[in-house]
Order: structure tokens, then sequence, then C-alpha cells
């Protein structure tokens, strides 16, 4: 895999959980309007992450760096075989966002122990905001 296909697959997934938080919001909207502002911060946060990689991708930004070295030892999948979802229940889309959060989340610590200084502070953080989207959609979980 290519650095460029990684950037690629990231900046898609990370559009899928924007996607699957905004329709955590609408579920939440008529099921548990109590989550929606729950949903609303994570979709934010997706966002977020979506266009740092966008910047590193149109910047490149990791180019002559030691992921380069590590592309092929990454054990990327299965974050980047996810295909799209389709949840039909609030239920459905809690246990797809929370399948999803655990990929980035293990993808993002592996990339911030092979980056050093600002790139693996970002990492670093992504992947800290990921296992907290994580924890909320588990204690979500546990109270549907």
């Amino acid at each position: 895999m290519k650095l460029q296909e990684l950037l690629e697959r990231l900046i898609w997934q990370e559009n899928e959980l924007y996607n699957l938080h905004k329709l955590g919001e609408t579920f939440a909207a008529f099921e548990r309007p109590e989550l929606v502002e729950t949903f609303q911060l994570m979709a934010e946060e997706e966002l977020r992450h979506r266009k740092t990689i966008e910047r590193m991708l149109s910047e490149g930004t990791l180019e002559e760096t030691e992921v380069i070295d590590y592309l092929e030892s990454l054990s990327l999948e299965p974050m980047l075989s996810d295909e799209r979802a389709e949840p039909k229940s609030l239920e459905e889309l809690v246990l797809e966002a929370l399948i999803r959060e655990k990929h980035a989340y293990e993808l993002y610590t592996k990339l911030y122990e092979i980056l050093d200084g600002s790139l693996s502070h970002i990492f670093r953080m992504m992947a800290s905001e990921e296992l907290k989207h994580a924890y909320r959609l588990r204690l979500i979980y546990e109270g549907l």
C-alpha cells in the first residue's frame, strides 16, 4: 500500500464515522433525545480528523517520514476493509460505530508510536478521541 492510498482510506473512514454519528444524531432525536449532543460532539471530532488527514495528504506531510518504512507492516486490516454501513436502528448504528472507532484507535495508536514530534502528537490526540468515542458508544449501547 502506498502512503496516498492509506491517507485516502483514512479520509474515507473518518467520513464514514462522521456520517454514522450524524445518523446517530437523527435516530437519537426520535428515540433518545438526551443522546443528540453526544452524537453531535463525536461527529464534529470526526470531521476535524478528516480535515487534518486531508491537509496531511494535500501538503505531503507524511512523505519522508518513518511511516513509509512501516506501511506494509502496519496491519491495517480490518480498519481498511470496512465497507459502507447501513444501520437500520440506533442499536445497529452504535455497534457499527463502536467497531470502527476501535479500528481507528488501533491504527492511530500505531501511527503515533512510529512518528516523532508534532505528527506523533496529532495521531496520539486522534487515537485518544477515538477511544473516548468508543467508551461513549459502549455506554450508549449498555443503556439501550
